[in-house]
């Protein structure tokens, strides 16, 4: 496969005559919703072809040509949507925000140039940019996703050395994602009815073995694949040839599946290409193997016409064999579920999309291991707070089954002995040591205390100790003694004050069972006098820590 050649130039004082006497071609990105022209993005307000002789020159050639060497590569490891995305969304923002500041006297002309004020500046002119909108701006995860946009093509600087991480601040859009509507999982009635349908379909496939609309025939495995494994899009599509091998333990009923996920350009990405390709090795069920075989079976004909090892191959233009991709895939998948015809619960048309079948996976996993979401993470390939944001609802079932894992220990510890060290370390089972670090607060937590901080159910490290204090109410190793109620209630009224941020309906499934489960299983431990005392010191003069929704986004 021939690679393409990325030719950066490094002297940055053209001229306009000398930049454009360059390969017509050389600054037009193709993308897969169309040809993108950089070269407009030399000139003051992006204007048209027709209208560049008129137009003012920016003075920033090395910049646009150093950004589109940039996007030319991260092609090379990001899916095609997230790159037409980088051009549409974060190319088109970054250079508004250009013109402006070029206008104000502030000409950046180098990559170099972008240093935290920088940062800063954009994102405050991110917010006050005007929209055709109702309120005249743009909603805060729109502008989340300019910048997100915007941060993904200079993090690609960051890895070359040029630009430091550290010019980018923390959480700039902290809670957008509760702000964001999202799907839900389907029913189980609604979920039946795609499986029939998907199932059937299949049967059709192997029955007549006529694969002419390879397309239709592709997508169909890559939504049963998807639905049998939790996994997403990207996944799926990415598998290879040899993405199946035999389970160690379980050879009779299940497989080993391995697939790529292609990763955005995070701060804690480290500079290496095939991190960015991470690999996402799963065990499955022996029928998704089975699945494999099907679509080996099918596309063998087009893999001995060429060199890739792609698992999903169609037949491109001039019948040359190319893999699927998400704007075929999808195309594809809107016919398909239209010809099913298939009704949701309230009657309308039951679309097929593989994020809500992510979601009914996940909340199926959550119910079979007893609501832990470390091992759903796990099984979903994803980390605990992208599964919690992103896949898992708090469904009523889950919400009635919340209980209270760990202690609270109040006579104990109010009618201090000598032993009292002893007595903590027989009931919670832990060291004599470890009992008396817990009493001196050497384990507070932002809601308790931890038992066990650094090898408890939700730790994730023996050198850091666990901070994940909204999994503190389902783990068994939290503890509240009496003096803990001030943080624990200072928590309290802040996620109740939530509720005007994020609205009810968000508020319900990310924090309603934290607040039942405090008035139902820890105040009933102390006395009504001792409650109402550190409620109302909570609400007066909370604990620093909670005083503010700035740690409730990390969570």
């Amino acid at each position: 496969m021939k690679k393409k050649e990325f030719k950066i130039v490094k002297e940055n004082n053209y001229g306009e005559d000398s930049l454009l006497s360059l390969k017509a071609k050389y600054l037009v990105m193709k993308c897969y919703k169309g040809e993108k022209d950089f070269k407009r993005w030399l000139y003051l307000d992006r204007p048209m072809p027709s209208q560049i002789v008129n137009s003012a020159w920016a003075n920033r050639e090395k910049l646009v040509i150093d950004i589109f060497n940039a996007i030319e590569q991260l092609s090379f490891e990001m899916a095609e949507s997230t790159i037409d995305a980088l051009v549409t969304t974060g190319c088109k923002t970054l250079f508004e925000f250009l013109d402006s500041e070029s206008k104000n006297g502030n000409i950046i002309s180098e990559i170099s140039q972008f240093n935290r004020e920088v940062i800063e500046n954009l994102l405050i002119w991110i917010k006050k940019r005007t929209a055709r909108t109702e309120t005249g701006k743009y909603s805060n995860p729109s502008n989340r996703k300019a910048y997100t946009s915007i941060k993904s093509i200079l993090m690609f600087f960051v890895r070359k050395g040029i630009l430091k991480s550290e010019i980018f601040p923390y959480a700039p859009f902290i809670n957008i994602n509760r702000h964001n509507s999202t799907t839900e999982p389907y029913s189980k009635s609604e979920f039946g009815k795609i499986m029939r349908f998907l199932w059937a379909e299949i049967k059709k496939i192997n029955d007549t073995e006529n694969y002419k609309n390879k397309n239709r025939i592709l997508s169909i495995y890559v939504l049963t694949i998807a639905a049998k494994t939790g996994r997403n899009t990207s996944t799926i599509l990415n598998l290879f040839e040899d993405c199946i091998t035999p389970h160690p333990i379980f050879p009779n009923t299940h497989i080993i599946l391995t697939g790529f996920k292609k990763r955005g350009m995070n701060t804690s990405t480290q500079a290496i290409r095939e991190q960015y390709n991470s690999e996402d090795t799963f065990s499955s069920s022996k029928k998704v193997g089975d699945l494999v075989t099907d679509v080996l079976r099918i596309t063998g004909p087009l893999r001995e016409k060429t060199s890739l090892n792609n698992l999903f191959l169609i037949e491109g233009p001039n019948d040359k064999p190319e893999a699927l991709n998400e704007q075929i895939f999808w195309k594809t998948v809107k016919k398909i579920y239209s010809e099913a015809n298939l009704k949701d619960d309230q009657g309308n048309i039951l679309r097929i999309q593989i994020k809500r079948m992510r979601k009914t996976f996940a909340t199926r996993i959550w119910q079979l291991t007893g609501g832990d979401p470390i091992k759903t993470s796990k099984i979903l390939g994803n980390t605990v707070p992208v599964m919690n944001r992103s896949y898992l609802d708090i469904t009523p079932e889950m919400e009635k089954n919340h209980k209270m894992f760990g202690q609270v220990l109040t006579a104990t510890l109010l009618n201090k002995t000598e032993n009292i060290e002893s007595v903590i370390a027989e009931k919670l089972n832990i060291s004599l040591e470890h009992a008396k670090s817990l009493l001196i607060g050497d384990f507070n937590t932002g809601v308790g205390r931890c038992s066990s901080p650094f090898n408890g159910k939700y730790s994730e490290s023996k050198e850091v100790a666990c901070t994940r204090f909204i999994a503190c109410f389902n783990c068994p190793n939290q503890v509240v003694v009496q003096s803990d109620l001030h943080r624990l209630f200072s928590f309290y009224w802040l996620i109740i004050n939530e509720k005007g941020f994020i609205g009810k309906r968000k508020w319900t499934k990310l924090y309603s069972w934290i607040i039942t489960l405090i008035e139902k299983e820890i105040e009933p431990k102390f006395s009504p006098d001792i409650v109402i005392k550190a409620k109302k010191q909570a609400k007066d003069e909370p604990h620093p820590m909670w005083v503010t929704r700035d740690n409730l986004g990390k969570l």
